[in-house]
């Protein structure tokens, strides 16, 4: 089910962002994260923009954002694909980050001018920095 989907009054768990770049960025910024309860507050008089509740503090963004975002209804009847999330919550990030910075690696290339220290690095990363 979309964001977009959801009536005046209903609530839902955050599944999935979609969307790139810029776009998810803010909307994940705005607290539109996986695992979190959003509630639908008001809609606007032509019906966009949508205002939200979600982490404590009302947001609001247009029909065509919520549309990239997925939700499970907590209101529904089928409360088993609810009892089946596994979603993000403060007690497992804290656990991520511990087992993520156990794997963290630092690497640094040394040498001298023009000897291709960046080119290597682009082919490891498969990205396409410059030299500064």
């Amino acid at each position: 089910m979309k964001l977009s989907e959801l009536k005046e009054g209903e609530k839902g768990i955050i599944a999935k962002v979609r969307g790139r770049g810029a776009f998810r960025r803010r909307i994940m910024e705005m607290g539109f994260v996986t695992g979190k309860e959003v509630s639908v507050t008001k809609y606007a008089p032509l019906m966009d923009p949508v205002e939200y509740s979600i982490m404590g503090y009302e947001v609001s963004i247009r029909r065509e954002e919520a549309n990239q975002i997925e939700v499970f209804g907590i209101n529904d009847s089928s409360n088993e694909t609810v009892s089946k999330f596994y979603g993000t919550t403060e007690e497992d990030t804290s656990a991520l980050h511990e087992k993520h910075h156990k794997k963290h690696i630092k690497i640094a290339f040394v040498g001298n001018p023009n000897c291709g220290k960046t080119t290597i690095f682009n082919s490891v990363t498969g990205l396409h920095e410059k030299v500064g």
